[in-house]
């Protein structure tokens, strides 16, 4: 073979080699960082999905505890919330979000108290209805930012 040729097949594989490498490269750099993207989002809307549980739960509850359940629509709020939750969250928090849900209705259904017993019972027994929610949120979201 003559020189030349083994130089030009030798210059044009290396820039074939070069080329796919660097493609190589930068396909693998968009794919991962589209991937961290659409992570970060994700934590980011269920943070914001999780909060606004917590406030619709927690004014639902304080209100079940001095007065019944007259207006059932109260509670669409909370069970649209639950809803939207169902379809992104893992079980551990489903479970406790509808756990939430279930202690709130129940307390509709219990007689009015007055705040100083609520005050007395919790300082007993430190009743915390969104507890079990919010460990399991913040279980879930630690998993996901280690993902990052």
């Amino acid at each position: 073979m003559d020189a030349a040729i083994i130089t030009a097949v030798a210059a044009v594989s290396g820039s074939i080699v070069g080329g796919l490498a660097s493609f190589a490269t930068t396909f693998f750099t968009q794919r991962n960082q589209a991937h961290r993207d659409f992570l970060s989002r994700d934590v980011a809307h269920r943070e914001e999905l999780y909060a606004q549980f917590i406030k619709e739960a927690t004014n639902l509850y304080i209100d079940s505890l001095d007065k019944p359940l007259t207006n059932p629509t109260a509670l669409i709020g909370m069970y649209s919330l639950v809803g939207r939750i169902r379809l992104t969250a893992g079980n551990k928090v489903l479970l406790a979000a509808e756990k939430v849900m279930e202690t709130i209705v129940d307390s509709y259904n219990r007689p009015p108290i007055k705040f100083e017993d609520v005050y007395k019972v919790w300082r007993k027994e430190h009743v915390d209805p969104l507890k079990e929610f919010t460990e399991a949120c913040r279980e879930e979201l630690k998993l996901m930012l280690k993902l990052l």
